[in-house]
């Protein structure tokens, strides 16, 4: 009975461990003030859609700052198109959303995720930089600059 015991506590001790890990590793990139970044938005043949400054608030992501200026169209469990958003990925190294398409009433541009993707890259003084990180956990900046164009996958 006293080794179930000691087993029991064990596993459950290794789950809290491994629930802190987890949150530890995962990034939460959230604003800690009120700003704005600059967004540029291109289609794939490098065609300016859309180039002006947007405004975030204090607990913002990058993603809220997308959602609230832009229709977004996000990825499901299985990469297929879902313009409610409401499907967030969960592993180990990700946690977040998807963007599979941007539009607002003068543009849109979406990708199919087989043959084009949507590419966030963040300009870092000299040219833009693909982002490592997606939109729900990129970090920024008041007066950073980022450019999101559709891309060929396999280019």
């Amino acid at each position: 009975m006293k080794n179930l015991v000691i087993k029991i506590l064990i596993s459950v001790v290794a789950m809290v461990a491994v629930f802190f890990a987890i949150k530890f590793f995962t990034n939460e990139n959230l604003a800690l003030t009120q700003g704005s970044i600059h967004l540029l938005i291109e289609d794939k043949e490098g065609l300016v859609l859309f180039d002006d400054e947007l405004t975030f608030y204090e607990g913002d992501s990058f993603y809220d700052i997308l959602n609230r200026n832009f229709d977004l169209t996000c990825a499901n469990g299985s990469y297929q198109a879902d313009e409610t958003c409401s499907y967030e990925f969960q592993s180990f190294g990700f946690q977040g959303k998807v963007i599979l398409g941007i539009k607002n009433e003068d543009f849109e541009i979406i990708s199919d995720w087989t043959n084009s993707f949507l590419s966030i890259e963040k300009f870092d003084g000299d040219t833009f930089r693909l982002s490592t990180l997606g939109v729900s956990n990129l970090e920024f900046e008041d007066n950073d600059r980022f450019k999101i164009s559709l891309k060929n996958a396999w280019e």
